[in-house]
């Protein structure tokens, strides 16, 4: 039992060094999700696809969050295109349901890097600061898409506006993104989730 200790205890050193690197690289730059697929690089595979080839369908469980490293594709539910160096699908790992809110097809001949779902948990679960500044990110997105809602909606004429609750819209998405970053790391204080959300 002490030989295994002996031989575990440099392979763990290791481990909490990795995450403590991870973490500082990730505080470094909050603001920039394009990046965070160098700091979990060694964490993800890559995979290539071709044109016209779908990653996954809205509906499917989320699995997998993923980066663009090369070529084009588009979610075609909300008329986005992706370009090198996105991130996308990491949204449904916080959802409720689990589920693709929308598709990702490849435009072109694609190289994406992905992570898994459980690789991904057992990262937040060793480190939560790494998980926090992960719901900071997607914070952001889901606080810039409610912006470009509420842009939407001033632009059109008062007759064709749809009526877009989108303060209703932020608020349930900032309960799912907590209550699936409390399930995902229990050892966060609430006031901690509230303190990582955007100004």
């Amino acid at each position: 039992m002490v030989a295994l200790h002996a031989v575990l205890l440099p392979v763990n050193l290791w481990r909490v060094v990795q995450m403590i690197q991870l973490t500082r690289r990730v505080e470094a730059s909050t603001a920039d999700a394009r990046r965070l697929h160098i700091w979990l690089r060694p964490y993800m595979r890559s995979r290539r696809h071709r044109a016209g080839q779908t990653v996954f369908a809205s509906g499917d469980m989320a699995d997998r969050l993923y980066f663009v490293a090369s070529g084009t594709l588009e979610l075609p539910e909300v008329g986005r295109r992706l370009q090198a160096g996105q991130m996308f699908g990491e949204i449904a790992f916080f959802a409720p349901d689990g589920r693709r809110s929308s598709s990702a097809r490849c435009l072109s001949d694609c190289t994406l890097l992905s992570i898994d779902a459980d690789t991904f948990k057992q990262l937040v679960h060793q480190n939560p600061d790494f998980g926090l500044e992960v719901v900071r990110l997607i914070a952001g997105r889901l606080t810039a898409d409610v912006q470009r809602l509420q842009q939407g909606r001033q632009a059109t004429s008062p007759e064709a506006a749809v009526n877009i609750e989108a303060d209703g819209a932020v608020e349930d998405s900032s309960k799912a993104v907590t209550q699936s970053a409390i399930a995902l790391a229990p050892n966060v204080s609430v006031d901690a989730l509230h303190d990582a959300r955007p100004e």
